[in-house]
């Protein structure tokens, strides 16, 4: 059984219904939601894994609720329409995940693009956060890079000597040595 949270968002209750019914039957904690509106609320006080959200929601424009649900990382999103075109098509680039589900929905097709898009969406949060550590990994070396040279030109010694000076007096102080080299950046820059 699956521990998955997803959002339904359909003004339609019998559409709604069915979907919820459906992904129930696969072991899904289903939420329903009749409007974009709801559908925000849901989200912010969940975090669902998914929300399945249909593209002629009531209120406000479902796009909008799409990407104001991930752009806050609240949870990714996969609409269902009916007529997808070219317009569907350039606003679903803009997603995370590149997904729909057809109507009339398929209970196959249903599962594939649930298990596809959460599957997915893991993977992609997976490296957003690997690449959120590198880069504050590089931010921090820049930094003690910064420091060693201020300290090799004030203190006129290696670089090997500053770098030990620098890890000193992240060991004695208890700090980070990014600390520690922000403040020598202050104190001489």
């Amino acid at each position: 059984m699956n521990n998955y949270n997803i959002v339904v968002a359909d003004s339609s209750e019998t559409s709604r219904k069915k979907v919820c019914g459906l992904l129930a039957k696969k072991g899904y904690r289903t939420y329903q939601a009749t409007d974009g509106a709801g559908a925000l609320r849901i989200a912010r006080s969940i975090f669902p894994d998914l929300v399945i959200m249909d593209i002629n929601l009531w209120g406000i424009n479902a796009f909008e609720v799409a990407s104001i649900i991930e752009e806050d990382k609240l949870s990714t999103v996969v609409f269902i329409t009916g007529s997808p075109n070219s317009d569907f098509y350039e606003k679903l680039r803009t997603m995370n995940i590149f997904a729909y589900i057809n109507r009339p929905i398929n209970p196959d097709q249903l599962y594939q693009i649930v298990e596809f898009s959460i599957i997915n969406s893991n993977k992609i949060s997976l490296l957003e956060e690997k690449v959120e550590k590198l880069e504050s990994t590089l931010e921090a070396r820049k930094k003690i890079d910064r420091a060693k040279g201020i300290l090799i030109e004030k203190l006129k010694i290696t670089e090997n000597e500053a770098y030990k000076l620098l890890r000193k007096k992240s060991m004695d102080s208890c700090v980070s040595m990014e600390k520690i080299a922000e403040e020598i950046i202050k104190k001489y820059l």
